[in-house]
């Protein structure tokens, strides 16, 4: 398959993933956000099963301390993710993430690793964040839990990307063996997860800044519910296998640019249908802000990859 066709299958599921879980949450009322994660990750997982039985991943495991630790992690990531889809509009939940870059830069240096950045790229994270600011102003959902979860949802991702890219890089895995070594983990994790917030001790969600309510007590609202659900799982094996055969095939920019691509389809479509209308003057004032970030990032993405051929260029 062409670089094109996994961009697109890629596209499309990463846009549709966003909007089915707010669907899920926000129409459907179906807010057991633990419940879904643990659904999808269930799918995932049996999915590289079936690619390592059949030859297609080299199985290679990291040790069982980091399996557990990435797996814990990952299950937080996607946790905050989706609390922030829930809790805040689809766009403010969409641009916020163009910060994980620059909060990576951060927990790096605090961590003790130490990069060299040149004043382009600084000044493409700046523009990028002065393009969230302005967006996030314009946006007329905004509220103290959403918020919170946002800034926890940002900072708990780009640390697991700072401890999965060294895990990966200390051992040696690829993108998808990685990914395949915390699967089974992920899977337990959110299994134990879901059965204790969702079914057995529900008014802890609370203290988590999750919708309160047990599972068991939960009513569908109708049949669509469960196809909207069973949607869901599918699209999230789709984003899977397309995003691991996209990094295959595409340069670190091309990546970079889907990316952003994916954040301007995403807010437009999470106004057309889950977003508050706002004023016309608002509306021109949020999108021209995410027109600022996603400069900075693509921006970055250029000068980043030009650095790195230059580097090699030089070793």
């Amino acid at each position: 398959m062409s670089a094109l066709l996994f961009g697109s299958f890629n596209l499309v599921a990463s846009v549709s993933i966003i909007l089915v879980n707010k669907q899920i949450v926000s129409v459907c009322g179906f807010h057991f956000i633990l419940t879904v994660l643990f659904l999808n990750f269930l799918c995932t997982c049996t999915l590289l099963e079936v690619c390592a039985y059949i030859g297609y991943v080299e199985e290679k495991q990291l040790p069982v301390r980091d399996r557990c630790l990435l797996a814990a992690m990952a299950v937080l990531t996607v946790l905050l993710n989706n609390a922030s889809n829930e809790a805040n509009s689809v766009g403010f939940y969409q641009i916020t993430k163009l910060l994980i870059i620059p909060t990576v830069i951060f927990i790096e240096r605090f961590g003790g690793v130490v990069r060299s950045y040149s004043r382009g790229v600084i000044c493409s994270l700046l523009v990028a964040s002065v393009g969230v600011a302005v967006a996030s102003v314009s946006d007329f959902e905004i509220n103290t839990r959403g918020t919170i979860l946002a800034f926890l949802s940002i900072l708990v991702t780009a640390q697991y990307q700072v401890w999965q890219g060294s895990k990966q890089h200390e051992h040696g895995l690829s993108a998808l063996q990685i990914t395949h070594s915390v699967s089974r983990p992920q899977v337990a994790v959110a299994l134990v997860a879901t059965f204790l917030f969702d079914v057995r001790f529900p008014e802890l969600k609370d203290w988590m800044l999750l919708r309160s309510g047990g599972l068991l007590d939960h009513r569908l609202r109708s049949q669509s519910d469960v196809y909207w659900i069973i949607g869901c799982c599918a699209i999230a094996v789709v984003m899977n296998i397309s995003t691991y055969g996209l990094l295959g095939k595409a340069s670190p920019v091309t990546y970079q640019v889907i990316g952003q691509v994916k954040t301007c389809l995403i807010t437009i479509l999470g106004y057309v249908f889950f977003d508050v209308k706002v004023p016309r003057t608002w509306l021109i004032v949020r999108f021209s802000g995410v027109g600022i970030a996603v400069i900075g990032i693509v921006t970055y993405a250029i000068l980043k990859n030009g650095e790195q051929k230059k580097a090699k260029k030089a070793s």
